[in-house]
């Protein structure tokens, strides 16, 4: 956890668990197919990082903020999915 601290801002963190609901409900979408979540919780991870910290600092936190939330999302998943398979 120290690690990946280091590269996020503390002020990102709020918008990585934002990006997190928002794939949630972006999921709960039916007419967006699954392959478009990232990309747009990348662009509204862009917007917010830019918003809160300027334009170029702010857009890589904004990435690495939907990177973050992407990965909670599938480690979620793929542990939900093996802890399925041995019961």
């Amino acid at each position: 956890m120290e690690q990946i601290s280091r590269f996020l801002s503390e002020g990102m963190y709020i918008v990585a668990a934002a990006l997190y609901v928002l794939g949630i409900f972006l999921k709960a979408v039916p007419k967006i197919p699954n392959w478009v979540i990232p990309f747009a919780l990348t662009a509204v991870g862009m917007g917010f990082g830019a918003l809160i910290l300027g334009a170029p600092q702010g857009i890589l936190q904004g990435v690495l903020a939907a990177g973050l939330a992407v990965l909670v999302n599938q480690g979620y998943k793929q542990v939900k999915e093996q802890v399925g398979k041995t019961e």
